[in-house]
């Protein structure tokens, strides 16, 4: 009885689900298209934004490292290999 249901309830899920395509217009489909771009757009202009702000994070903290080390050597005349 539960593989009668099962296969049932499979049978009918793709019958709907091959029929609900049929049904999109036009319309809905070139607008969603629109809105996919525009989505994609802003997300990859986010991520670039974030990407460019880490590495510039990044280049600052190596300035402030390499200032530090400099002060330190000088002050303690202290000068590595």
């Amino acid at each position: 009885m539960k593989k009668l249901l099962t296969a049932g309830a499979l049978a009918a899920t793709m019958t709907f689900g091959a029929i609900a395509p049929a049904l999109a217009d036009g319309a809905a489909s070139t607008r969603n298209i629109i809105i996919g771009g525009a989505a994609a757009a802003v997300l990859i202009t986010n991520y670039n934004h974030k990407v460019r702000a880490k590495r510039e994070e990044q280049r600052a903290q190596a300035r402030r490292q390499a200032a530090y080390r400099q002060y330190f050597y000088r002050k303690h005349g202290y000068y590595p290999n």
